[in-house]
């Protein structure tokens, strides 16, 4: 199954991208694709909406220990998940992802 994914850089690039995967690729999938565009990070999901539609995302989980820079769009992304069912939040008091992030274009950790 074609699966298309975008590398999200903290400095606003955007690397697009696909790999042929089975529906559930599993972790050991996952991580060898996902670790190395994340510069040897640590594997963490997140769920997002994106488009309209349930998406994973990864980041480093050490992003912020790190001091990696804060990735704006895959910050939006991130956001949108929370900011969909609790409109009347404030988006700055909600987390931020740091540093390089790959968002798929549909669920891939089941």
């Amino acid at each position: 199954m074609r699966t298309g994914y975008q590398v999200l850089k903290p400095d606003g690039t955007i690397v697009e991208s696909e790999t042929d995967w089975p529906h559930a690729p599993g972790y050991v999938g996952i991580k060898s694709l996902v670790e190395p565009l994340l510069d040897g990070g640590t594997l963490e999901r997140v769920s997002v909406l994106h488009n309209g539609r349930a998406t994973d995302m990864f980041v480093d989980g050490d992003g912020v220990s790190k001091g990696l820079g804060v990735n704006i769009e895959a910050t939006k992304i991130y956001r949108a998940n929370w900011l969909t069912r609790y409109p009347e939040t404030d988006p700055n008091t909600l987390s931020a992802i740091y540093g390089t992030a790959v968002l798929f274009a549909r669920r891939i950790w089941f």
